[in-house]
């Protein structure tokens, strides 16, 4: 498998760490050889992260000032001794680079580096001591540090963040803010927070953490939600405007496609600009807006390709315009929905389907409630956000947890990206429509016959989460 361009400046960057230690060690063999390339490798790796910046050889005035200023502070726990020395290490490894021919030739000149940072001395300790600069974790964590907690240390950290969950609201807002709680209600005593972590076992249960608790939502009604109804919601949502679109374009020009079966370039960009959407298309499968919906449109049946043009099928439901007949487009715009869906699930996350199963049927639920779904981020610096859970055993945020997260937000995103849930910002929002979709998923999915031997809590539901019992008559 070729090597990616992130993997190859990685490769790069470890590459330029292990010959800068080489280096320095040549030039004084007592050097603290360690303790600079672990500063100078977080270093490099936010500047190739948080500034899209991953050659280690190209400096500007402006990178190293935000880096040092801006990035650092709200991104690494660390003593103030180590901030003290992060510019002078900087200014050896600017030498290091100049004499090794790996200064970059869109750099600032190499005789400005020395005095650049020389300027950047005081700044950078200001924003290390400015709790303002520092991120919610950082000043929590940096905090701990100064209590003395090793954070490199699984059961002190999980010990410090024990006592931390204990704090009453307003201390632990204090203390992300500021890094500092002077009179805290509940004063911090190493071992008996070990003690306290090591004993409480608390289970994240099958309800995804990121949501708001079943019974804090609106309600939801998931018995029988028949198709019918106001035509309107089939008619206002994107993915079933975008199949239609698509329907009536096959049915005039029975259009020749690519070799990988997507329409050309030329009747992409007619589709797009039909539906008001930004025409620039290289290839039809880098728009999600038509991609989607064509996918579903072939599985489904709709669409059916021979001799290299695509070609109109009736389908399960025939497509049949809203002027034409309401209760038949109504028909054709729920099927077309739940052909989406089942088309996901069916698929496997490599392939296009869903990654978040059966968390993503959690979040769709939610998101189909009147007030939709907000998802805040993962490491949000908001109190009144969920948390990510702190593994017992390692006292570190929950990698599998945070994992459910990324993986249901972004199986969100797409379902936003192809027109089926509305987005805006961090708020997600399913219609009626959407819903009566999803509840034939979660149906097709509670079918005995369609079901493995799995049941991870013995309930009959297939390992699916304990949404469908929110209502007693679903």
């Amino acid at each position: 498998m070729a090597e990616t361009m992130d993997e190859r400046w990685r490769h790069e960057r470890e590459l330029v760490l292990s010959e800068y230690g080489t280096w320095r060690l040549t030039a004084d063999e007592d050097a603290p050889v360690a303790a600079e390339v672990g500063t100078l490798e977080t270093l490099l790796r936010l500047k190739a992260e948080q500034q899209d910046s991953p050659d280690p050889g190209r400096w500007t005035e402006e990178l190293a000032t935000q880096l040092l200023t801006e990035v650092v502070p709200r991104s690494v726990v660390q003593p103030r001794e180590r901030a003290m020395d992060m510019v002078p290490t900087l200014g050896r490894f600017f030498t290091y680079l100049a004499e090794t021919g790996r200064w970059d030739q869109e750099s600032m000149s190499v005789t400005e580096g020395p005095a650049m940072l020389d300027a950047l001395e005081f700044a950078t300790l200001e924003a290390a001591d400015d709790p303002s600069r520092r991120s919610f974790s950082t000043n929590v964590l940096g905090h701990g540090m100064g209590l003395g907690v090793d954070l490199e240390d699984d059961e002190q950290l999980a010990g410090y963040m024990h006592w931390y969950n204990t704090l009453p609201d307003d201390e632990r807002v204090e203390l992300s803010d500021t890094g500092r709680l002077t009179e805290p209600s509940v004063p911090f005593d190493l071992e008996s927070s070990m003690l306290a972590a090591r004993a409480d076992h608390r289970s994240v249960g099958s309800w995804p953490w990121f949501l708001p608790a079943p019974d804090e939502g609106d309600g939801l009604a998931l018995g029988e939600l028949p198709p019918g109804g106001d035509e309107e919601i089939y008619a206002d949502n994107d993915f079933v405007r975008r199949a239609e679109a698509i329907l009536r374009l096959v049915a005039e020009k029975g259009p020749r496609v690519t070799g990988t079966g997507a329409l050309g370039r030329a009747d992409s960009a007619a589709l797009l600009a039909e539906l008001g959407l930004p025409t620039a298309v290289r290839t039809m499968w880098e728009r999600p807006e038509l991609a989607g919906p064509w996918i579903t449109l072939l599985d489904g049946g709709w669409l059916d390709i021979d001799a290299g043009r695509a070609h109109r099928e009736t389908g399960p439901v025939p497509y049949v315009p809203q002027e034409t007949d309401g209760e038949r487009f109504v028909e054709f715009g729920h099927a077309v929905l739940t052909a989406a869906l089942f088309g996901r699930d069916a698929r496997d996350s490599e392939d296009g389907g869903f990654r978040g199963m059966p968390d993503t049927i959690a979040a769709l639920l939610t998101a189909c409630e009147p007030s939709g779904l907000v998802l805040h981020e993962a490491m949000s610096e908001d109190p009144d956000a969920p948390q990510v859970p702190v593994d017992p055993s390692t006292g570190q945020w929950d990698r599998e947890e945070l994992s459910r997260f990324v993986a249901v937000e972004r199986d969100l995103v797409d379902l936003a990206e192809i027109g089926i849930l509305e987005q805006d910002g961090r708020r997600f929002t399913g219609s009626e429509a959407v819903m009566v979709a999803l509840v034939a998923l979660i149906k097709d999915q509670g079918d005995p016959h369609d079901q493995d031997d799995s049941d991870d809590d013995g309930d009959g539901d297939g390992g699916w989460p304990d949404v469908v019992s929110r209502n007693p008559d679903a």
